[in-house]
C-alpha cells in the first residue's frame, strides 16, 4: 500500500514531515536505518506506517513497559491492530495474545529485549512471518553494557530469522560513539543513517546554581501555576521526598519510578496524561516516548547521568512547538550521587566513558556559552547562537 494512503486512512494525516517519508523510502528500498530525529518529530509514525505497507508482522524492541503500554494504547484507540507482550500480563493473557499472532490479529508487536530470548516467544515468531524489527529509543542499546544484557542479543534474534527483515533504530539522541555501537549491536548492513538537527529553539534552557533547591523550585511553581510540567530525580528516594513535601505545601502531584506496583504506575502515568494531575515527579523511568503536547517546563532537581539523558528528558517539554523551559537545578553534591551510579559498573571501560559524559553535562552546566550551540556541538551538528533562548545568551531571561 502506499504511505500516504497509510498516513491518511489510518493515522488521519495528510502529509508526512521531514524526514519521516525519506526515512520509510529508504527501508522500502532495502537500506537499513539509524534515524536520529528529536522529540516531536514523529519517529512512532514511521515505524507503523511501515508495519502497514508490508506484509507479515512488525516487531518493536521496546526498553521500558510504561512506553509501549501508553503506544499500544493510542494505537487501539485510532484502531489500528497492535499490542504488547511484558511482564505485566497474566500468563492467560500471555497465551491469548500469542494464540492471536499466530492468527495474524496484528500488524505491531511490541516487546522488550529479554522477551526475544523467551522460549514460548520464539516458537510462537516461528510460525509467523516477521517483515520488519524495529528498536525503539535505539541508544538504550548501549544498556547492553551495563544492567540489561538482552539488548546485546536482538541480533541474535534477527539471525534466527529464515529471512532477514528489514531493520529501522530510532532515536532522539545519538552521538557519534553511540551511532557506531547501534551499528555494531544490530549487525546493520547497506545502512544507513537519517539525522535531523538536535536544536529544539522553542525550548528556552537555564542553568541555575542554588543549594537552596526547595526554595527556588516552590516559587517557580507558584509563578507557572497553570502549566504542565515534569521535575526529574536521580534517585526513588528524592522523588517520593519531593512528592510528599510538594503535596503538604499544597503543590499536588502525582510521582513514578521503577519500583513501584504495576497497578501504581499505571494509575499516576494516566492522571498526568490525562491532565488530571500536571505535575509529574520521576526519574528516568518515566517519560521515554510519552506523547504528552503541552508540557511547558522540565526541571532536573537533581543531575542526569549524561547530556543525552539531560537532552532527553528536557526534548518532553512543548512538543507542540509552543514556548517551554528545560531547567537544570545544579549543585556539586549531586555529582556524589552520580559518582556512586556509576561506580557499579564493573566495566572499567564503562566507567570511563560514563565519566566521560559526566564531564560534558557538567560543563554544560557551567558553560557560559550558548546553551543551544554547546548541545549541538555535542551531538556533532552545527548550531549558530541561540541569541535569546537560553540564559547565557538573554540575561534577562522570560
Amino acid at each position: 500500500m502506499d504511505k500516504n494512503l497509510v498516513l491518511k486512512e489510518y493515522f488521519g494525516y495528510e502529509h508526512f514531515k521531514y524526514p519521516q517519508d525519506k526515512i520509510i523510502d529508504m527501508i522500502m528500498e532495502g537500506k537499513e536505518v539509524i534515524g536520529i530525529l528529536p522529540t516531536g518529530f514523529g519517529k512512532s509514525i514511521i515505524f507503523q506506517v511501515l508495519a502497514y505497507m508490508l506484509e507479515g508482522i512488525s516487531i518493536i524492541v521496546s526498553p521500558l513497559i510504561a512506553l509501549m503500554e501508553d503506544q499500544v494504547l493510542t494505537l487501539k484507540k485510532k484502531k489500528i491492530d497492535a499490542v504488547f507482550l511484558n511482564s505485566n500480563l497474566s500468563y492467560d493473557n500471555q497465551l491469548r495474545i500469542y494464540q492471536e499472532i499466530t492468527k495474524n490479529k496484528y500488524k505491531l508487536i511490541y516487546v522488550s529485549p529479554e522477551r526475544l530470548e523467551n522460549k514460548q516467544f520464539l516458537s510462537c515468531m516461528e510460525k509467523i512471518k516477521i517483515s520488519m524489527i524495529v528498536v525503539d529509543e535505539a541508544h538504550t542499546i548501549l544498556w547492553a553494557e551495563g544492567f540489561r544484557l538482552a539488548f546485546g542479543q536482538i541480533y541474535a534474534f534477527i539471525e534466527k530469522q529464515k529471512i532477514r527483515p528489514k531493520i529501522l533504530a530510532l532515536t532522539a539522541t545519538a552521538t557519534n560513539f553511540t551511532t557506531q555501537k547501534i551499528k555494531e549491536y544490530l549487525h546493520l548492513q547497506n545502512s544507513v543513517v537519517i539525522e535531523v538537527p538536535m536544536d529544539r529553539p522553542n525550548l528556552f534552557y537555564r542553568v541555575v546554581s542554588k543549594e537552596d533547591k526547595l526554595s527556588y523550585l516552590l516559587k517557580y511553581l507558584k509563578e507557572h501555576s497553570k502549566e504542565k510540567g515534569i521535575i526529574y530525580c536521580l534517585t526513588r528516594k528524592e522523588v517520593e521526598a519531593l512528592h510528599n513535601k510538594l503535596a503538604s505545601l499544597n503543590y499536588p502531584n502525582t510521582f513514578y519510578h521503577g519500583g513501584l506496583e504495576v497497578e501504581t504506575k499505571k494509575k499516576n502515568q494516566e492522571l498526568f496524561t490525562l491532565g488530571e494531575s500536571r505535575l509529574m515527579i520521576c526519574t528516568n523511568a518515566f517519560g521515554m516516548g510519552i506523547d504528552i503536547p503541552d508540557i511547558r517546563f522540565v526541571i532536573e532537581y537533581q543531575l542526569p547521568q549524561s547530556l543525552e539523558d539531560l537532552v532527553q528528558q528536557m526534548g518532553r517539554a512543548s512538543r507542540d512547538g509552543k514556548y517551554g523551559e528545560g531547567i537544570v537545578l545544579f549543585s556539586f553534591k549531586d555529582l556524589d550521587t552520580v559518582h556512586y551510579f556509576i561506580a557499579q559498573q564493573k566495566d572499567t571501560k564503562i566507567r570511563k566513558e560514563a565519566n566521560k559524559k559526566l564531564d560534558a553535562l557538567v560543563e554544560y552546566c557551567l558553560t557560559k556559552r550558548c546553551r543551544h550551540s554547546f548541545i549541538s556541538a555535542y551531538f556533532g551538528q552545527k548550531g549558530n547562537n541561540c541569541k535569546c533562548a537560553c540564559d547565557n545568551c538573554n540575561k534577562k531571561g522570560r
